[in-house]
């Protein structure tokens, strides 16, 4: 983006080129050395061993959900006796119809199954004992030392639970989880980390005062405090509490929390937890401040405001740099504040990554822009080090390295000048300045590791090549709403009018004119460069705003149209400008997770998008409407012509006035919805009011409002219950929707013999102890079943019908529906009649307890809690599972955003495809979804889901040993990256049947 053409005068004074070169190169060299030597330096990994079962314990049967799903080597021994004395299986490994090892005696024999195919059956003896071993190399089975069967094709036994029906005596198991991101660096490590660092920053200061290029120029220029500076900080800080929540924040907090209990930062929800490393940057300062000061969504996002306004001042520095005396017109800093708010309103606040790119960004257009003005290579190596440290948070980071590529002509025509050293040394510092990924990517990560990384990445994610970036922005069209249209449609429309209109006259002398065309170019390389990111989620985009910061604030202070632009040109550009900010405020009105209660436009409890009517608009004017935007370039064109017919200078043409009437309207737009929202939607709960009473009072979220139905008593004896069809009292979906053992009726028929269909009456119910609703579980896969309960009063029966979350109907689970007592109300019954024909079909009910709505605090309170990736940064207080040791932790209790999300999106910690962290936690759960709300103000859309998690076993009836082993940087372990690790083909359709289908 420079606007001086460059001249030579590299050296300090009184230096010797030569020696000086050879001096830096070595630097340089040493640097690079002491990076390599870390990457490859070895750690001390842990090794945890888990022993089974404890000593002296009768009943062992216990759950071990493991993550990744397979132990790195598997020793079991499991005596004959234990075969002769299970009635069931001697030795398992799995939940029912899940894969994994299976021990058990059949008609007179021993037999292996692993993932339900039998590898070895072997006539029983009255005294013996098998041993089966798993490894990399295979499974082997001995029996009494000798080998009985080698299979180097089959991986070790996945494992969720280790469970016997058996004699416990001389049965053992012991396993290695794989917890092979779980290192620390070694102290040589360190030392060479310490020392490359130093070596790093003692080579750029000597290249600075080396290669610091014209004397007579300040290499940066800060400007003048304006007011706009402080309203970019009000606003910022007001936006901590107002501003949306992003679909991705509590993911990425999650990987942030859980990296305090394991020393390195895993996916958490998919991949098997694998690092994250190289790209960990954003997340290692989300962990270093949730452990400051908590871990609430409100005072993480302290972060990404922090970064908004390290950038906003870098871009401040830009413009004072570049523009010269042109800088300090009054319209320049409300120009780029229009022009920051406009990306950091829809996308800044996040705990993403982006913000983090950005920031880094801007400090490398910063010093790039500053390198070109004066000739300063030393300025470009520190731009270098910027825009690496960019791809240490995510890999759109490579969009910080666009300002690098505008050097290289001027580097190259540097490069012919200097002798074959000065070549050599600003090469290799080149390099070394890159090499900043090192501390931040591999302090606590070996190569081996970011590699088996990368392969599980790309091997179980979504995953794009550079040539389908399309999708990128068929994805904004399809799912983005207006906000978050606006800057990405508006930096494409302004690019493609400066390329229109840059041939059609010549920049002239004005700086600002000059900064929009080396802007234009910079942002067109960023949007290049993007394309090369693996996924193509919309809030990528944040990643590319610095440039299009500085493009928009260019064009809002002067036209990107030549000032005798023709006809065509200028028609051409008004066409590319206003259908881009049609095309933005044709998009919803919509904020979900959690940030839509008190939106504005529309009906908002309609998830209908064809009748929604959620697209921005004032009565019958609608924003998207071209017509609008044509009427403020005709107005700004005849106010232009009436101010020059009468000899005034006319600032604003039809171009820019269609430009600041959408970049300013939109910001004021925005702050005023959110502004709106909390007031609009109280006294109910909202992001905002919740954010207030958590910074400063003692709130906790939604912890703080939600309630649910717990029980308050049981109900009376009834009579018995009348079935008719295929009603059968059975228990179904162990163990059960309620603390204790209850009676459960059923038509689930799942070889298919009969319909499945059928009608239950239960007997009369006295109510006679307190509560305030009677609750009844239900499951099955339900559709059209009646369900109800009749309330018995002096004046006759009342009906109330029960409605069960029919989207969550495909997954085998429980429901407790409520249902309020009516005044006077004597005796209850339920009533269920099932006939929805078809072999898929099938009810279950259990017996009704009275219950009433409590503070869900009374349920959290002491128990473990999973809050899923969505709301997680919403239950600050709660104390929140981890996975640990290659073993994910076993919540009590289950907490989900609902809205009008897919319920598969919801459950995607199981989902197979992508390595789902937590699968083999869920094959050994029954989840109960208890009926919650969130009281006061105006309706909303449902706001969650609270499960209560239960378990075939009791969990943690295991000894758990940390050892710790040296292991090189280049060592990898058996990948994890094949379809054969997770068993995908073999559990393809439980996937769907049990977790629903998962939208790409």
């Amino acid at each position: 983006m420079g606007v001086v053409p460059p001249t030579v005068h590299d050296l300090a004074p009184g230096d010797s080129p030569r020696r000086g070169n050879l001096r830096l190169a070595a630097l340089a060299g040493l640097t690079i050395l002491f990076g390599l030597l870390a990457v490859l330096a070895p750690v001390k990994a842990d090794a945890p061993l888990v022993t089974w079962p404890k000593a002296g314990d009768a009943t062992p049967s216990t759950v071990l959900p493991l993550s990744p799903y397979r132990p790195l080597d598997f020793d079991a021994t499991v005596p004959c006796e234990t075969l002769r004395t299970s009635p069931a299986a001697a030795l398992r490994t799995h939940a029912p119809d899940a894969p994994g090892l299976e021990v058990v005696a059949q008609a007179g024999q021993a037999r292996f199954l692993v993932d339900g195919k039998e590898i070895l059956a072997d006539p029983l003896r009255a005294k013996c004992e098998y041993r089966v071993l798993a490894d990399a190399d295979g499974i082997r089975v001995f029996r009494d030392g000798a080998l009985l069967i080698n299979r180097p094709d089959l991986l070790p036994p996945q494992v969720s639970e280790l469970s016997t029906t058996g004699a416990v005596d001389g049965l053992r198991v012991a396993l290695h989880t794989d917890a092979r991101y779980e290192s620390s660096p070694i102290a040589w490590k360190i030392a060479l980390l310490l020392a490359h660092a130093a070596s790093l920053i003692a080579l750029l200061v000597v290249a600075w005062r080396r290669w610091r290029g014209r004397q007579s120029m300040r290499v940066l220029t800060v400007p003048r405090f304006a007011a706009a500076d402080a309203v970019m900080v009000v606003v910022a800080a007001a936006w901590v509490v107002l501003g949306p929540v992003n679909m991705d924040d509590g993911w990425y907090l999650m990987m942030a929390r859980n990296a305090g209990g394991t020393g390195y930062l895993g996916n958490f929800v998919y991949m098997f937890n694998a690092t994250e490393n190289p790209f960990v940057l954003s997340q290692y300062l989300l962990q270093w401040w949730g452990e400051l000061g908590g871990w609430s969504l409100w005072w993480m996002r302290l972060v990404p405001m922090f970064c908004g306004l390290v950038t906003w001042v870098l871009l401040r520095i830009v413009f004072a740099t570049l523009l010269g005396r042109a800088a300090e017109l009054r319209a320049v800093p409300w120009a780029l504040l229009v022009a920051h708010l406009v990306w950091f309103l829809s996308y800044g606040m996040s705990l993403r990554p982006e913000p983090v790119i950005v920031m880094c960004a801007a400090a490398a257009l910063l010093f790039a822009e500053a390198a070109y003005l004066r000739h300063s290579i030393g300025a470009l190596a520190v731009a270098t080090m910027f825009a690496a440290l960019a791809m240490t948070a995510s890999p759109s980071g490579l969009v910080a390295a666009a300002p690098l590529v505008l050097s290289v002509p001027w580097l190259l025509r540097w490069l012919r000048r200097q002798p074959w050293s000065g070549r050599v040394a600003a090469l290799l510092l080149a390099a070394a300045s890159a090499t900043v990924v090192v501390p931040v990517g591999f302090a606590d990560a070996t190569l081996g590791d970011v590699l088996e990384a990368t392969d599980i990445h790309r091997w179980y994610y979504l995953s794009f090549p550079w040539y389908e970036e399309f999708e990128h922005y068929n994805t904004l069209l399809e799912t983005a709403g207006w906000a978050r249209r606006l800057p990405v449609l508006l930096t494409l429309a302004i690019v493609a009018v400066v390329a229109l209109a840059s041939g059609r006259g010549g920049m002239g002398r004005d700086p600002i004119r000059r900064l929009l065309l080396t802007s234009a170019i910079t942002t067109a390389i960023a949007l290049v460069l993007i394309a090369f990111s693996p996924t193509k989620w919309v809030s990528h985009f944040h990643a590319v705003a610095a440039a299009p910061t500085v493009l928009l604030a260019a064009a809002l202070l002067r036209s990107p149209l030549p000032r005798r632009a023709g006809p065509v040109v200028v028609g051409a550009s008004m066409v590319l400008i206003i259908g881009a900010i049609s095309l933005s405020f044709a998009g919803d009105n919509w904020w979900i997770p959690f940030s839509d209660a008190g939106q504005r436009f529309g009906e908002h409890l309609n998830p209908d998008e064809q009748t929604n009517d959620l697209e921005p608009h004032f009565g019958p004017l609608y924003l998207r409407n071209p017509v609008l935007w044509v009427g403020v370039a005709v107005a700004a064109y005849l106010w232009a012509r009436w101010r020059r017919q009468r000899g005034e200078l006319v600032r604003v043409g039809p171009d820019r006035a269609v430009l600041g009437a959408a970049s300013i309207g939109s910001v004021l737009l925005l702050i005023a919805l959110f502004c709106y929202a909390p007031i609009g939607q109280a006294p109910g709960w909202t992001v905002a009011r919740s954010g207030v009473q958590t910074l400063f009072g003692d709130g906790c979220g939604l912890a703080s409002d939600v309630r649910v139905q717990l029980p308050s008593g049981n109900l009376g004896a009834a009579t018995a219950p009348e079935l008719s069809g295929d009603f059968q009292r059975g228990e179904v979906l162990p163990p059960g929707p309620w603390p204790e053992p209850v009676a459960v009726w059923n038509t689930d028929r799942p070889d298919g013999t009969t319909p499945g269909v059928g009608r239950l009456v239960t007997g009369w119910y006295p109510l006679s102890g307190p509560g305030t609703h009677v609750t009844v579980p239900v499951a099955g896969r339900l559709a059209d079943q009646e369900l109800s309960v009749e309330f018995a009063l002096p004046g006759g029966v009342v009906t109330e019908e029960l409605h069960p979350e029919l989207r969550r109907s495909a997954l085998r689970e429980w429901q407790q529906l409520a249902a309020p007592i009516p005044a006077g109300a004597q005796a209850a019954r339920v009533i269920a009649a099932d006939q929805v024909t078809g072999a898929q079909s099938w009810l279950a009910v259990a017996e009704p307890k009275l219950t009433e709505f409590r503070p869900i605090t009374d349920l959290t309170r002491g128990r473990p809690v999973l809050a899923n990736h969505v709301n997680s940064p919403l239950w600050p207080c709660v104390d929140q599972v981890g996975i640990r040791d290659g073993i994910t932790d076993t919540p009590a209790v289950r907490l989900t955003e609902f809205e009008t999300l897919p319920a598969a999106w919801l459950d995607n910690i199981s989902y197979l495809d992508w390595g789902g962290a937590w699968v083999e936690t869920t094959r050994e759960w029954t989840q109960t979804r208890l009926t919650a709300e969130l009281p006061g103000g105006p309706p909303r859309l449902t706001w969650g889901n609270v499960f209560v998690i239960r378990y075939q076993h009791p969990v943690g009836r295991y000894d758990l040993r940390v050892d710790q082993e040296t292991r090189w940087g280049w060592t990898r372990l058996p990948t994890l990256a094949d379809n054969d690790y997770p068993d995908i083909e073999r559990n393809s359709g439980i996937q769907v049947s049990d977790q629903g289908s998962h939208e790409r």
